[in-house]
Parts: C-alpha cells; structure tokens; sequence
C-alpha cells in the first residue's frame, strides 16, 4: 500500500530525528575521554567517530526515507493516471457517460488512485457535487497531473462537446509526460552508477592505504632500531589515518548522494536517500574485520 506522507508529519519526523541525533551525539562526547589536543586535534577513537557518524546517520535516514517514499507515491501516482484516463476515454468512446464511466473504471486497481477515487464517487452520489468531489480527488493525490486530471474531467462534464476527443487528446498528453520523465530519469541512470562508483574506489584506496601502507609502515616503526634512528616522527598513529580516511569517505557519500540526487530527480532532498544508503555502507566497511 503507497501512503504519503504530509509535510506536517514529514516535518515532525525530521525534529525528532535531528533532537536524536544531537543527543547520542552528546552522549558520546559524554562518556568518551576526547579532548581535542595537539598534534591530532581529532578523535581517533574508532568507536567515536563511528558513534558520530551513526548520529548523522540518524539525523538523515529517517528524513530521507519519507522524502524517497513520497518520491515513489507521486511517481505511482503519475504512471497510474493515464491507465485511467484510458479506461474512462475507451468506455466513453463506447458509448458510456462519463460519470458513469468513471464509476465504473473505480473498481479497477489503480494502486493509490483507489482510495481517493472511491470517496469521490461516493461524495458524488450522497451530494450530487460533481465538481466538488472530483476536484477533491486531484487535491487527495497531490501531483499537479492529478488536479489536471480533475479539472479535464470537470470541464468535460460541464461543457459537453466532443468528449471523446477531449479525453484522447487529454490520455496522449499524459502518456507523453510519463515517457519523457521515464526517459529523462534512464538517462541520467549513468551518473548515478558514477557516483557509487566512485564512492567504492575511494574505499578501496583507503583499504590499500592503510593495510598496505600505513600499516606496515606502523609494523616496521615498532623496532626500536627505526625508532632510535629518528627517520620517523614519534607521532605516528594509524588510528590518526584511519579517521581522516573515515570521515572523507562520510563526507564523500553524503555530498555524494545529494549530488545523485539533484541530478535524477532534481531536487536535493531526494539524494539524501543515496547520501544514507553511502553512508551506512561506508560505517559498515570501515568497522569490518578488514581493518
């Protein structure tokens, strides 16, 4: 079942999302012994910055999930509303009315068109307000293409005419507008495959840099001979490394993602969806048994 989810609610989802994340944030700087302090200045504890990202984590995903959701409701929505103006325009082109075309297309499965549409045609039976219950059912489905559809309905009831040609030409004019966004939304399908890429390669980097680099040169650096001689600074910490790696890589998904996101849908918000999806695969790597 596709519900949307109202700003309102989208709204309170994101207040207590972001209060969560600042408090485990605060919890953690709590309980930890981190001091910021030279040379390193930043944590190098693994289980804090992974606590800090995690916070982040919190405040995005949930956020991001109702934004993806609401995506995908609209996205439903648009694909399914030529499929019904089909099915009114062939019963009409049949020899139909229109309201009662509409009725009966009603018991179709039309996914999240259903619901809406079944209380307008009851609305339109108990109140006889034709105009009124249908402009109802665009406003109940929030796309644009919906409260077009509603007002197509509308005028052709009220003004009579050649309702036949209004709907084909109406149906053509939907059906075009879900192939160009389908169309545009493939084509830019590439540049999200780059963005993931991108996001594995520098995960791979940090891998070799720190297990075959890093690493052996913090095996070598434990002989005290090296450690006598003075080549190497004393400050050396892999941990120090493995953070700035860590929270590149963090940032990378997050920009990342909204990038992606800006460039498929169009709006930023969508690519947080992406930016979490990155993100918890970057958490999950860098506290596996690889490191």
């Amino acid at each position: 079942m596709h519900i949307y989810i109202s700003k309102p609610n989208s709204r309170k989802i994101q207040i207590i999302s972001v209060v969560l994340g600042i408090l485990l944030i605060s919890i953690l700087f709590i309980t930890s012994t981190y001091t910021p302090k030279p040379p390193f200045w930043i944590p190098l504890e693994r289980r804090l910055n992974s606590g800090l990202v995690l916070s982040i984590l919190i405040m995005i995903c949930p956020y991001a999930i109702v934004e993806w959701n609401n995506y995908r409701y609209q996205k439903i929505v648009n694909k399914q509303l030529p499929v019904f103006l089909r099915d009114v325009t062939n019963k009409v082109q049949a020899g139909v009315p229109l309201m009662v075309a509409i009725e009966d297309s009603s018991y179709n499965d039309y996914g999240p068109l259903n619901l809406p549409l079944g209380k307008a045609i009851s609305s339109i039976n108990i109140t006889s307000d034709l105009e009124k219950s249908l402009l109802s059912f665009g406003e109940a489905l929030i796309t644009p293409q919906a409260m077009r559809l509603s007002y197509i309905l509308v005028e052709s009831y009220n003004t009579g005419g050649n309702i036949v040609e209004i709907l084909e030409t109406s149906l053509d004019t939907f059906v075009k507008l879900v192939e160009t966004r389908n169309d545009r939304e493939n084509l830019v399908n590439p540049y999200i495959t780059v963005v993931f890429l991108g996001n594995f390669v520098f995960l791979l980097i940090s891998w070799v840099l720190l297990n075959k680099f890093l690493g052996s040169m913090a095996e070598v650096l434990l002989d005290t001979n090296i450690q006598s001689s003075g080549l190497f600074t004393s400050n050396f910490n892999l941990n120090y490394y493995w953070s700035i790696l860590f929270w590149a890589a963090t940032i990378e998904s997050i920009v990342g993602g909204i990038v992606g996101g800006k460039i498929k849908y169009g709006t930023l918000r969508n690519g947080l969806f992406f930016s979490s999806i990155l993100m918890i695969i970057t958490l999950i790597f860098f506290n596996s048994p690889l490191f």
